[in-house]
C-alpha cells in the first residue's frame, strides 16, 4: 500500500471511531439550537471524476468550510467551498489535481437530523501548472449523529462539479462540525 493510500485508510478508520463514539452518544443529546451565526467544517475521503482525463482519482475531501447565519431555525445562508485533491496515475508518472466551488448556499434542516444544501458560484481545478474556472455547483446532504445545544457533528456527501471545458466531478464522503 502506498504512503496516500496508507493515509487515506487512517482517514477513513479515524472518521468511523469518531462516528461510532458520537453514535454512542445519541441518548444524551438535546434539542438542536439553531439561529443566528453558523460555521461549518468539513474532512473527508475524496473521489473526482474527470471528463478531460477520462479518468477517477481519489484523495482528500476537504477541508471544506461555510460561515454564515440562519434566517430561520430551519434554514442558513452560507458562504462555501467544496472541494477535492485527488491522485492520478499518467504515462509521465502520478499528478495531483485539486478541484472545488466556492459560492453561496441554502442549507435546509429537513428534520433535526438531515440537512439539504445547495448552491452555485465559481469552480476551478489545478493540477501542476495547468488551471481553469468555470461554473460550479456545491450540493450536499448531512446526517446528525451528535447535537448537544450549538454543537453538531455530522457525515454527510458533497457533491461540486466544476465546469470547464470538460467537467470534474467532486465527491466528499465527510465527516463534520457545525456550530450553530
Amino acid at each position: 500500500m502506498s504512503i496516500s493510500a496508507s493515509r487515506l485508510a487512517l482517514l477513513v478508520a479515524l472518521s468511523a471511531i469518531l462516528v461510532a463514539a458520537a453514535a454512542g452518544n445519541a441518548a444524551a443529546q438535546t434539542s438542536p439550537d439553531r439561529g443566528g451565526f453558523t460555521l461549518l467544517v468539513n474532512l473527508g475521503v475524496g473521489i473526482q471524476n474527470d471528463t478531460e482525463l477520462e479518468d477517477n482519482g481519489v484523495g482528500l475531501a476537504g477541508i471544506n468550510f461555510g460561515v454564515g447565519g440562519f434566517i430561520k431555525p430551519n434554514l442558513a445562508i452560507l458562504g462555501r467551498f467544496s472541494g477535492t485533491s485527488a491522485s492520478y496515475e499518467t504515462p509521465f508518472g502520478d499528478a495531483r489535481q485539486t478541484s472545488g466551488v466556492i459560492g453561496p448556499t441554502l442549507q435546509y434542516w429537513a428534520t433535526d437530523k438531515v440537512s439539504v444544501e445547495g448552491g452555485g458560484g465559481v469552480g476551478y481545478w489545478s493540477v501542476e501548472d495547468e488551471s481553469d474556472r468555470g461554473f460550479g455547483l456545491i450540493l450536499g446532504v448531512g446526517y446528525s449523529v451528535w447535537n448537544r445545544g450549538k454543537h453538531n457533528l455530522q457525515v454527510g456527501l458533497e457533491y461540486a462539479p466544476v465546469f470547464t471545458e470538460g467537467t470534474v466531478h467532486n465527491f466528499g464522503f465527510t465527516i463534520g462540525y457545525q456550530l450553530f
